[in-house]
């Protein structure tokens, strides 16, 4: 086998069980909780993929276009590896960050085998070290601005009564409700003490971007803590004529933590209501309760 072909793949293979396992590490000093190894498998399984059928031959691309240079090959080289990662994001969106961190693992294997870093003074070492955390991090910046700018929001901002705790239903489409009104970019979703709020507004799509406050019967607001809501599931249900769609999450107001944000509880006592106990007492349908 080619050498050079050789090195990509050692490289390809090295980038791609570095990279569960440097999200595996970031999970736990984030969360603290122990880890989902059916998750790592999966990012091990589509690193595996990308870097076999994308960056190894965008890496034998880069070497082509770098083989001339000489003083600045390892900037250069970074830069492309980096700037082809970042390309991706057209094509796996939110995903894109996998990539850049694949691309940096495997520029850094290349290098190493290649023993590229023998060559160079110390002084070298920390001038490309230096550069190189700065074109990682503006890589990662830009890669956030653009699915920013282009991402779709959901907006939406409910107010809850003071001090409620469990499940929250909200039911979209509701002709009958008037037009919702807005917190600056923000739909306003008011749920009631029974734990849902109906809404003439279409189901949100995109990436999750609410508010959540409590409200006392004063009108004095109360930011919630993001981790303190566990965004639940989205369905639809029919009452033989018509069909509803709605969307859930929970909200607790102590306990909160990254771990209840992601996964929700189980030992939560919930006395919400049922989506179609809740169509019922709307008039919206007799499901027997």
């Amino acid at each position: 086998m080619n050498k050079n072909l050789s090195r990509k793949i050692n490289s390809a293979m090295l980038s791609s069980l570095l990279l569960p396992g440097f999200f595996g590490l970031y999970i736990i000093f984030e969360s603290g909780f122990s880890l989902d190894l059916f998750f790592l498998l999966i990012v091990l399984f589509f690193a595996l993929i990308g870097n076999f059928f994308y960056a190894i031959p965008v890496s034998l691309l880069i070497d082509v276009i770098t083989s001339k240079l000489h003083k600045h090959y390892l900037i250069v080289s970074a830069i492309l590896h980096l700037v082809f990662a970042f390309i991706t994001i057209i094509f796996i969106r939110e995903y894109s960050y996998f990539a850049l961190f694949c691309a940096l693992f495997f520029f850094l294997a290349e290098e190493w085998q290649k023993g590229s870093y023998k060559t160079l003074k110390l002084n070298q070492i920390i001038s490309n070290g230096i550069s190189l955390v700065v074109i990682v991090a503006l890589a990662i910046l830009s890669t956030y601005l653009l699915f920013d700018l282009t991402e779709k929001k959901t907006k939406e901002y409910y107010i809850i009564p003071d001090g409620y705790v469990g499940n929250v239903t909200v039911l979209y489409n509701m002709k009958d409700e008037p037009k919702p009104k807005k917190v600056g970019d923000y739909n306003v979703i008011k749920i009631n003490e029974l734990g849902y709020g109906l809404t003439s507004l279409p189901e949100a799509e995109g990436l999750i971007d609410n508010k959540y406050y409590y409200y006392d019967k004063d009108g004095l607001k109360e930011k919630i803590k993001e981790n303190c809501i566990h965004i639940g599931s989205t369905g639809s249900t029919s009452n033989g004529e018509r069909e509803f769609i709605y969307s859930s999450f929970t909200v607790i107001n102590r306990g909160c933590t990254n771990h209840f944000s992601a996964y929700g509880s189980k030992y939560l006592e919930d006395h919400s209501m049922d989506v179609e106990e809740i169509l019922q007492r709307e008039g919206l349908g007799d499901f027997g309760y």
